[in-house]
């Protein structure tokens, strides 16, 4: 079976041990689930254009001085998900509610002790954190997972630029 590929982006906006996280609302298929906001690269869009706009949309903020950190593949069943990973200290605004979802600032290892946390939130774990948030490294990530999100396979690879 072919799996469908989806590009996007993911966006780590990181301040005092804290991330902007966001937790789908009711309705959503992800309903309770903590997620980095980010979302689909759509056609003619450069990945910084889509951090961008994604972030505005569902947290309400602006980000700023954005750095690309890396590549995050994350395999299900029957799909596959390729993210581009922008990591961010600088913004103006703060974390609202929108329709699908609520935005917050929460504490880094508050956030990696929910039950019901997106696989793409494990590049916060102190092993990984230093290619996400260290100025001189790079960092590509392949996850494999099942549907409830249940780590099967994961490999990291960190490089100084």
């Amino acid at each position: 079976m072919n799996k469908v590929l989806r590009k996007a982006v993911r966006c780590y906006l990181i301040k005092d041990n804290k991330v902007v996280a966001i937790k789908y609302n009711k309705g959503n298929k992800k309903e309770g689930y903590y997620d980095i906001p980010g979302g689909k690269i759509e056609e003619n869009e450069l990945p910084k254009q889509t951090v961008i706009r994604e972030m505005k949309e569902e947290t309400g903020i602006d980000v700023k001085s954005l750095q690309h950190k890396g590549v995050m593949k994350i395999e299900y069943p029957d799909r596959i998900f390729l993210f581009e990973i922008f990591f961010s200290n600088e913004y103006s605004g703060e974390p609202k509610i929108v329709e699908e979802n609520t935005s917050q600032w929460i504490d880094i290892d508050d956030l990696l002790r929910e039950e019901k946390i997106l696989s793409n939130i494990i590049v916060l774990n102190k092993f990984f954190i230093k290619g996400l948030i260290d100025d001189n490294c790079k960092f590509s990530m392949s996850i494999i997972v099942d549907e409830q999100e249940n780590i099967l396979s994961l490999k990291y690879d960190i490089s100084e630029i």
